[in-house]
């Protein structure tokens, strides 16, 4: 019977610290629902919800508040800026995902007394999380909230915010401005194209620095093909350019991308035509971006592109080849006995392999379908000794006894890579 009173009391506090937010925004000329697809979140709200039809206002925006109710033996004092509570890490991962502004709401109840704390999930992700909600794996995460004295203005403010122009769209902002506070490309480069082909290619490499919003992801991939159509659009053939989105260096160094997307010339005379060859896809909400896995030269038809000569491509392969396998050579020739390799020689081992992979490898070119096997076979001997740089120098996450095991088994791999070139490209060019 404790336990129910306990839930039942617990609930009780809830419904009052719920009933306290909505007669203070009420009373602020809030339109306020309880939100019905309550999965942690706890009220809807929207700012100039009560303004006509005909009214010059700013349209609706809409907010969500997940409101935290506490029953306090005593108010708080003056200088307690800030409270403490446990939340579900699931709900923040929603939340994050959510393209709407959230925020919790912690009350502190003092008999029929409120005091307010507030804090928008984009701040709050940035509190315990800066580099993302992936490298957090608990249940739950304790979280702190500001107090507010006027809890409608903060919201109102903060809401108003979120939707404001910058929000959506980054048009009419300086570029220094978008570098710092949304987005920073890191590269640029023009993949050969024959002049037979029906698109010219571009490939870009993006850091992503807005908030964690679909709103915010949506604005920087919109504004990434205005500029492309407005600076390079319209020549003789339809541009594609294919975008890399990373959060951080270290993904881009990983090549961990949080998106692959495609976006395709949408004003060219010949772009319908295209679309319908590559299967662009047709829902509204996907029309101008296409995401996938593969790189923009895998995923064209053989009409968009010409294979590489085999003797060029035999070649280039087995320069790069050649050049791996030094890497790994020089790798199991320094092994100390505790796996490491001096910091001089890693750093420079490893800068080798980053500027093949930058260098060589994407100008390796597209293989005949007979020599398809050792382009993949590249691929995997690059991300291998790619693992390989990374378990030697370590992650402070990782226990040493699982760094070596791990270490040991990317190295076991990479051998069956080294010196492999001559009989599987003898193998297969003997067939």
């Amino acid at each position: 019977m404790s336990d129910r009173k306990g839930g039942n009391r617990l609930q009780l506090t809830g419904e009052r610290a719920e009933t306290k937010v909505r007669d203070v925004l009420l009373d602020a000329e809030f339109f306020c629902s309880k939100y019905e697809h309550d999965r942690g979140e706890d009220l809807l709200v929207e700012l100039e919800g009560y303004i006509g039809q005909d009214d010059i206002g700013s349209g609706p925006r809409i907010g969500l508040l997940q409101i935290k109710g506490h029953e306090a033996e005593a108010a708080p004092a003056s200088n307690d800026v800030i409270v403490k509570r446990r939340i579900d890490l699931d709900h923040l991962r929603r939340w994050a995902a959510i393209p709407l502004p959230v925020f919790v709401v912690a009350v502190e109840l003092v008999g029929n007394e409120p005091q307010f704390f507030a804090r928008a999930v984009d701040k709050i992700i940035g509190d315990v999380a800066p580099a993302g909600l992936a490298e957090l794996e608990q249940q739950k995460i304790t979280i702190t909230v500001p107090r507010t004295d006027d809890l409608s203005s903060l919201l109102k403010t903060e809401i108003a915010e979120f939707y404001s122009l910058h929000a959506f769209q980054l048009a009419g902002l300086s570029e220094n401005v978008i570098a710092r506070n949304h987005y920073e490309v890191i590269s640029t480069n023009t993949p050969f194209v024959p002049p037979q082909a029906k698109v010219w290619l571009k490939n870009i490499r993006v850091l992503w620095k807005g908030p964690w919003r679909p709103a915010h992801f949506w604005a920087t991939l919109n504004h990434i093909a205005d500029q492309l159509q407005e600076k390079e659009g319209g020549r003789r053939t339809p541009l594609r350019a294919t975008v890399h989105v990373y959060r951080s260096l270290k993904d881009d160094r990983d090549n961990n991308a949080i998106a692959h997307v495609s976006w395709l010339e949408d004003n060219h005379t010949a772009t319908d035509a295209l679309k319908e060859q590559v299967n662009w896809p047709k829902a509204v909400h996907w029309m101008r971006f296409q995401f996938h896995g593969k790189s923009s030269l895998e995923e064209l038809p053989e009409s968009f592109a010409v294979e590489e000569d085999d003797d060029s491509f035999i070649s280039k392969a087995e320069r790069i080849w050649v050049e791996l396998d030094s890497i790994y050579s020089e790798v199991m020739n320094s092994l100390t006995k505790d796996l490491r390799l001096p910091d001089e020689k890693l750093k420079r081992l490893e800068a080798s392999l980053y500027e093949i992979e930058d260098r060589a490898i994407q100008n390796l070119g597209r293989p005949s379908p007979q020599l398809s096997m050792v382009d993949r076979m590249i691929d995997q001997y690059s991300f291998v000794l790619s693992g390989v740089f990374t378990w030697l120098k370590g992650k402070n996450d990782v226990p040493e006894v699982r760094r070596r095991r791990w270490l040991s088994q990317d190295l076991e791999m990479a051998q069956g890579f080294y010196r492999a070139y001559y009989p599987v490209t003898k193998l297969l060019l003997d067939r």
